[in-house]
């Protein structure tokens, strides 16, 4: 099959990736690489070598993106009758969760709420429970991320140990309790509940490996901890699965490694099957055999550490270190830490490495962790004197309001201030947001949360900590590799005991500690434990620390060193040399860099060697915008993965991406690949500097009408903004020229008129749904007050005109064919003027949609209809052909390209947005975005920016985007004015 036409106009990366037969498979893919395109030829290639389409499966996160992947795949296969099933991990939800229903133990014909729906379910929860201190949309989120964590509301319930948390599980209590009454499953449900079906129903799950044997996910880096897991049980025993993310690497050329023999060699020069000397464990070093290399391009900041005895060490700052503070041979020095305590949020300190008045020698931020009974702790900067830690600890709580003040009250005898009184301490800390305020500063000092300088022992409170400990001992010359986890509590026995865990009593002094305790001689066979017990412990945390270190002076000094990243090493720390000894870093510097080449090696068993005589750990891949946790547990779930890297760009002119990759360069936190194009140079970026906003729509507008003049279609040209309120001159103008466009971003089944209609559909199907009931019991108004409505719903008696009422209104529910006219929506419509035919038009459009479904027999038709509307996207606007440009944001445009792509209010305070609040600011994520935006482009691409702009009610004088700044002025031309200008522009 060699010689395929599927194969013929692929480059060899991609032919790689479709030819890939069994196993595991990550393909590395940047914009506009082809990701799309190689995914689907390797489906159509599968079916070409004999694997039934039924047996293809294949997961994307958009409805959008799953259309089009069906639609090239019906290109490239000879019978589009039968064709692998690929939709969103939502909509496969549904299909599970409808199909094996009575193993799920629910109906068959429950209602999908969506975050209108739930906002709303949690608002009357709120209420009952008179908790006006929370809102709706903080307490959903805090319920949909315990969700996508796996967490169900008993086992949130169980571990909420603060007020706050006690609230959301009472409210999750009324929210849950809502959803069964209603028959109802609300959008993380979907995921979680098809994740319990496969987790309780071993027949279910063996059918579905049975039925699926090859499974593709896309956009992998988005997957939660639950989308994982069910990716993984479905995958079972055969692996062959298939996903796409990005990675960034390691070390750089040039990099010593300590051959097996003494020798040295750069790291690009190691190859598969090479010999290299590791550490296994102990300081005991023997020779390990390389399994993997893989080398390529980045640009961006790289790490140099210098250590003490002059040794370097240059990485990205993803790569992984050994390294930590060791009392005996870290020098005094003080430090701005930044504490957590769940519940409570993050705290601002300084501390010293050695601090006087104690029994036990311990390092200064680990005895103030014990003392305020906080989970975690980083280390922002390390100082030599006091006073400088003092000063910064002051700047940053000012900065980014968090409090200096301790968690917990002290107790000194005979004190009476306010850092003695726990309620105090309580309201204070309640009065700022210091959880968001918290990770925002650990972003702005390139601190990963998912790695701590400090944790705090875990053994009691509802805290867990998962130990892994690389080469912790040998069975003969083989390094096995331990995981561990102990309580003094007596709990979580029951919960570690119901996924085969068995744990053994702790100490003879006590009844209730435990311990549980193993080695494998596969680090990833440890790591798939410590993630079976946090599935089961969601509080739990994993903890990797490396046995390394030779000979101890005192037997309890210890000889391990934690896991840390190259952007988290900070000097004082000590790290393994080339003996198992200890250097001592000494400085840390950030080097940016264009076009370095880095390696990753991977060693067999010890996952170890030696680089530039300082002992590391192999690379760790991280993901663009996603959890760093996803690509770790592929690679150690399925060990023998294959990695395919896309790296040329098929979108672009080299102009635009040229652009592209130097907005991204400046990003420190994550190395973006550089990527390239065969494609033409192509026409200079235009930019365009407006007075103000009508201006700025105006040149839109008059552009884009010179590109229809020049043969552009409309369809291929989209106009991106930050914020949507920016549409709206925009929109004005396009009138006024009679350009057709559409906005991007109102979905169509959230049109008022839309769920009025698809209310009264649920409500048929299922008298339960209450929220439907509450809806159209008042639209149109129909005499049915909130009284009598509660009446009903809660199967009271009603007597006189109201039972007269409610018993007209469930006849029209009893017949569904004639619901929509006995509703009197139609009629209520045309009473008004321009808006009301809007919305009948909108109606016809939804009965129109229906027939896509009258071949289905009812009420199956019913039920498919109602489940697109739940699980439509911004995306799926765009489905529906129309020679119009689009408007529509950035956010919204993720995925798609055209032709030419506007991108309009690049201001300072816009984009990069800052909010009036400054919630949620993150300047790389801003960046990101505006490189999404400027990758959207195939050939022509406009940049513009308004000197004056309305907002809030007032006109601002702005400042061009410091994006703009990033890319280099040979590839701009500025647009010249435009002779027809609109009369109201406001000079």
């Amino acid at each position: 099959m060699q010689d395929s036409h599927l194969l013929k106009s692929l480059n060899t990366a991609q032919k790689q990736a479709v030819l890939h037969a069994k196993g595991p498979l990550l393909i590395i893919a940047g914009a506009g690489a082809g990701k799309t395109r190689t995914i689907a030829h390797r489906i159509a290639y599968l079916m070409e070598g004999g694997v039934p389409a039924r047996s293809i499966l294949a997961v994307t996160f958009t409805n959008k993106a799953a259309s089009e992947m069906r639609e090239r795949v019906k290109t490239l296969v000879p019978d589009t009758s039968a064709l692998p099933m690929i939709s969103t991990f939502h909509a496969l939800g549904v299909r599970l969760l409808r199909e094996f229903h009575e193993e799920a133990g629910i109906s068959r014909n429950f209602t999908i709420l969506d975050r209108d729906d739930s906002i709303k379910a949690v608002k009357r929860a709120l209420e009952t429970l008179d908790m006006a201190d929370l809102t709706p949309r903080s307490v959903l989120g805090a319920i949909s991320r315990a969700k996508s964590d796996g967490l169900t509301w008993a086992e949130y319930t169980e571990r909420a140990n603060n007020f706050r948390e006690q609230c959301v599980a009472r409210v999750w209590d009324l929210y849950e309790r809502a959803l069964r009454e209603e028959e109802g499953l609300d959008f993380d449900d979907l995921i979680l509940c098809t994740l319990a079906l496969l987790k309780t129903s071993p027949k279910t799950l063996s059918l579905l490996r049975a039925r699926w044997s090859h499974i593709h996910i896309d956009e992998y880096q988005d997957t939660n901890r639950v989308q994982f897991e069910i990716a993984r049980m479905l995958a079972g025993d055969a692996n062959n699965i298939c996903v796409v993310g990005d990675l960034d690497q390691c070390l750089v050329a040039g990099t010593q490694i300590t051959m097996a023999d003494g020798t040295h060699r750069p790291i690009e020069s190691i190859r598969e099957g090479d010999v290299v000397l590791s550490n296994y464990g102990g300081g005991r070093f023997r020779p390990a055999r390389v399994s993997k290399s893989i080398a390529r391009n980045i640009s961006g900041e790289l790490i140099k550490i210098t250590t003490g005895t002059n040794r370097t060490l240059v990485s990205t700052p993803e790569h992984i270190h050994f390294a930590g503070y060791k009392l005996g041979h870290t020098p005094q020095l003080y430090f701005t830490y930044l504490m957590h305590k769940r519940g409570k949020g993050f705290r601002l300190g300084v501390s010293a490495v050695y601090t006087k008045g104690q029994r036990k020698s311990m390092v200064g931020f680990q005895q103030r962790c014990n003392h305020e009974h906080a989970d975690k702790v980083w280390i922002l900067k390390a100082h030599t004197s006091p006073n400088e830690a003092r000063i910064l600890e002051y700047k940053l709580s000012l900065q980014y309001s968090i409090p200096t003040l301790p968690f917990v009250a002290r107790k000194e005898s005979g004190k009476n201030g306010y850092v003695h009184d726990q309620k105090i301490l309580d309201e204070i800390f309640a009065s700022f947001d210091t959880e968001r305020s918290g990770y925002e500063l650990l972003k702005a000092c390139d601190l990963s949360p998912s790695y701590p300088h400090h944790r705090a022992q875990a053994t009691t409170g509802g805290r867990r900590n998962i130990t892994l400990t690389l080469c912790a001992e040998k069975r003969g010359e083989t390094p096995m590799h331990r995981i561990s986890l102990a309580a003094s509590d007596g709990a979580d026995r029951k919960d570690l005991a119901r996924i085969g865990i068995s744990v053994r009593r702790a100490r003879k002094s006590s009844d209730v500690a435990w311990r549980y305790e193993t080695v494998c001689k596969e680090y990833g066979d440890v790591f798939r434990k410590a993630e079976k017990i946090r599935a089961a412990l969601p509080y739990a945390e994993i903890v990797q620390i490396a046995r390394l270190g030779g000979g101890k002076t005192n037997p309890k000094d210890g000889n391990s060193l934690p896991f840390l990243p190259a952007s988290s090493v900070l000097p004082g720390m000590a790290m393994f040399d080339e003996q198992g000894g200890y250097d001592i870093v000494k400085k840390v510097e950030r080097i940016p860099t264009r076009q370095k080449r880095v390696y990753d090696l991977n060693i067999e068993n010890t996952h170890n060697f030696i680089a530039n005589n300082i002992v590391t750990h192999n690379c760790i891949y991280t993901w663009r915008n996603a959890r760093l946790e996803n690509l770790l547990e592929f690679e150690r779930e399925f060990s023998d993965t294959t990695i395919v890297t896309l790296e040329q760009n098929y979108r672009s002119t080299r102009t635009i991406l040229t652009a592209a990759n130097a907005v991204i360069e400046r990003n420190v936190r994550r190395k973006p690949k550089k990527l390239f194009t065969e494609k033409e140079t192509g026409e200079a970026i235009t930019f365009y500097g407006a007075r103000n906003e009508i201006d700025e729509s105006w040149f839109v507008a008059n552009t884009i009408q010179d590109l229809v003049a020049q043969g552009t279609r409309p369809s291929e040209i989209a106009v991106l903004y930050r914020e949507n309120f920016q549409s709206r001159t925009l929109e004005e103008a396009f009138l006024h020229f009679g350009i057709p466009y559409r906005v991007i971003g109102t979905r169509f089944f959230e049109r008022k008129e839309v769920k009025d209609l698809l209310a009264y559909l649920r409500a048929s199907l299922n008298p339960k749904a209450r929220g439907d009931l509450v809806r159209i019991a008042a639209s149109p108004p129909r005499g049915i007050g909130k009284t009598t409505l509660e009446k009903m719903l809660a199967g009271n008696a009603l007597y006189g005109v109201a039972a007269q009422r409610v018993a007209a209104f469930r006849e029209t529910l009893a017949d569904i064919r004639r619901s929509a006219e006995r509703s009197g929506l139609e009629a209520n419509l045309k009473k008004d003027t321009e808006e009301g035919a809007e919305r009948l038009a909108n109606i016809r459009e939804l009965v129109n949609l229906a027939t896509r479904y009258d071949d289905a027999l009812p009420p199956e038709g019913v039920t498919r209809l109602l489940e697109e509307a739940a699980l439509q996207s911004d995306q799926d606007e765009l489905e529906k052909p129309m020679d119009a440009a689009s408007l529509m944001t950035v956010h919204a445009s993720k995925g798609l390209e055209f032709d030419a792509v506007f991108v309009t209010g690049l201001e300072q305070g816009l984009f990069p947005a800052i909010r009036a609040d400054d919630t949620d600011r993150d300047p790389e994520e801003e960046r990101r975005l505006f490189y999404v935006a400027l990758t959207r482009a195939r050939h022509r691409l406009f940049l513009s920016y308004a000197a004056e702009r309305m907002r809030w009610g007032s006109r601002e004088r702005t400042l061009p985007s410091e994006f703009l700044d990033d890319i280099d002025s040979r590839l701009v031309e500025s647009a010249e004015k435009k002779q027809i200008e609109p009369e109201h522009i406001i000079e």
